[in-house]
């Protein structure tokens, strides 16, 4: 991004901040602000527009920031030096009323032509599954059921990468080349559990095959996941806000991180695991590590959300958390 685009930027966001009362708390959202429309705009520029179209369709996303300002100003100092303001009470019954109207004003109507394609997508892949179930019971050519899987994995790709393109009425499109990145790895999963399904009628070069591929497709979607920046809507972001207390990781972006590389860590010793027993003990054992897996993720996000020394996330303007 060149120096004069950064400027433009800076210089919208000092015209939304004009005349409001700096304190930390707004100062810290109008950094968030800039970090997340740095972010957007990269993401708008990776499906093709240009860096100037980029920054007007990304500011445009914000809406309007005035309500947004005004809380967090109230939530802070009056201004420097001033006296401090009261948090404002929390009212669920006037939240809820503000969230079902940007719900209903941020509604985003499916393509009919989207919605089409999709049904189309599902029925080919239903189709492709029946004929590779039949190849492999009725004792059909090998070649009959390899088609038909990959058929069912071109159709699970295109429907993933598609559908994530899609604007919702909570999240922005995924730009192409990550939607292009979940499909490949959908697909690969499909492909990767045909062929462990063919091992029973072609030997165990199938079966060492298929683990490889689908061992692939898990080290995809934890790339992909780990690497994912935030697709959420600012609306959605300001409903969020008001229930940032019981979200752990919202408050600590430390132990979100921690998280995702527990989880990594977690699911590809399962995965090697799986596949090393598979080679040596079968199928009898080899699936009780993808059980393992699962039990020490769920300790592991259960001891991440709720501490042991009884942590307690912080909500906006009620000061500072007990130990801080």
């Amino acid at each position: 991004m060149s120096n004069a685009e950064n400027s433009s930027i800076h210089r919208l966001l000092d015209q939304a901040f004009d005349g409001a009362a700096m304190n930390p708390e707004l100062q810290d959202l109008k950094e968030e602000i800039r970090s997340n429309l740095l972010v957007r705009i990269a993401e708008l520029g990776e499906q093709g527009l240009t860096a100037e179209q980029a920054s007007r369709r990304a500011f445009e996303e914000l809406g309007d920031l005035d309500g947004v300002i005004a809380e967090f100003a109230d939530a802070g100092h009056g201004g420097p030096g001033g006296p401090a303001s009261p948090a404002p009470a929390f009212d669920p019954a006037a939240a809820a009323a503000g969230h079902l109207a940007a719900a209903a004003l941020n509604k985003v109507a499916p393509r009919p032509g989207f919605v089409l394609g999709i049904l189309i997508l599902s029925l080919a892949a239903l189709a492709s599954l029946v004929l590779f179930v039949l190849a492999l019971s009725g004792g059909g050519a090998a070649g009959t059921a390899v088609l038909a899987a990959f058929a069912a994995a071109l159709a699970a790709g295109i429907a993933t990468a598609w559908s994530l393109q899609q604007e919702t009425s909570q999240n922005h499109p995924l730009p192409r080349r990550r939607a292009l990145g979940y499909g490949a790895s959908a697909a690969s999963a499909v492909v990767g559990l045909a062929l462990c399904a063919l091992a029973a009628s072609a030997g165990a070069g199938m079966l060492a095959a298929g683990i490889f591929v689908v061992l692939g497709s898990a080290v995809g979607f934890i790339w992909l996941g780990m690497s994912q920046t935030n697709r959420k809507k600012a609306w959605v972001r300001s409903v969020a806000r008001d229930y940032q207390a019981q979200d752990r990781f919202t408050q600590d972006p430390v132990a979100a991180a921690r998280f995702g590389i527990y989880t990594a860590v977690i699911w590809i010793t399962a995965f090697a695991v799986f596949a090393l027993l598979s080679l040596t003990v079968g199928f009898a054992w080899s699936w009780l590590a993808l059980l393992a897996g699962l039990a020490v993720f769920m300790l592991v996000l259960a001891r991440m959300l709720f501490p042991a020394d009884g942590g307690r996330a912080q909500h906006p303007g009620s000061g500072r958390a007990k130990g801080e």
